[in-house]
């Protein structure tokens, strides 16, 4: 009988930490997408599709294990670190989508360097959580602190990057591109705060069960 509960729990742990991962996984092909679709401007329309798509499928990943942990007795992390985790990397999400549908609704003609640069600080955000949530499975989370760091590093750089398009967009003469241009920074540089936001439930985590 003990056997059989005890099986019963592992399976529902390995079900959340499932759910989480696939949520991350589905996190970087987001931000990957967001990254490309920029390089490759052309292909904004097609790839805001993809991105809405995705966006969708990561707020099933988050009721799934909203519903998951509210039937689970014992679960894997503490309820309330498993809830935080999952919505702080849903509003990652949700801020990647929205830079591209600002992109396409604003009808912004070309993307500036620093839109490049503020996405692919957000992809490499997104890849070293992906690492940290993978590594929450292991008995020993050696590195969580480490991905943690990492993520801190990507919206620090990101900081300095917001502050330098900001200003350069302000010497321009155009009021309603500024005004556009603006929303989209602010909308990457959203994106970037809530990975931080991210590293912080993560480290709160590493110190909890080391």
């Amino acid at each position: 009988m003990a056997g059989g509960w005890l099986s019963w729990v592992r399976a529902n742990d390995n079900q959340i930490m499932a759910l989480l991962e696939d949520q991350v996984d589905n996190l970087v092909k987001a931000t990957s997408v967001l990254a490309e679709s920029i390089s490759n401007y052309s292909t904004l329309k097609e790839k805001n599709s993809i991105l809405k798509e995705l966006e969708h499928e990561g707020d099933q990943f988050t009721h799934k294990v909203f519903t998951t942990i509210d039937k689970t007795f014992i679960t894997p992390l503490d309820k309330e670190d498993i809830s935080e985790l999952t919505s702080t990397i849903d509003q990652v999400l949700d801020a990647t989508y929205g830079t591209s549908d600002r992109l396409v609704l604003f009808k912004i003609q070309e993307p500036s360097r620093y839109m490049q640069e503020l996405a692919n600080l957000l992809l490499t955000a997104s890849q070293q959580i992906y690492k940290a949530v993978t590594e929450l499975r292991k008995v020993k989370h050696q590195n969580l602190l480490d991905y943690c760091k990492g993520i801190s590093s990507c919206e620090h750089e990101g900081d300095k990057v917001y502050r330098i398009a900001i200003a350069e967009l302000f010497e321009t003469q155009d009021a309603v591109e500024i005004i556009k241009c603006k929303e989209v920074y602010e909308t990457l540089e959203g994106a970037l705060d809530r990975t931080r936001d991210v590293a912080d439930v993560i480290e709160d985590i590493a110190l909890k069960y080391r």
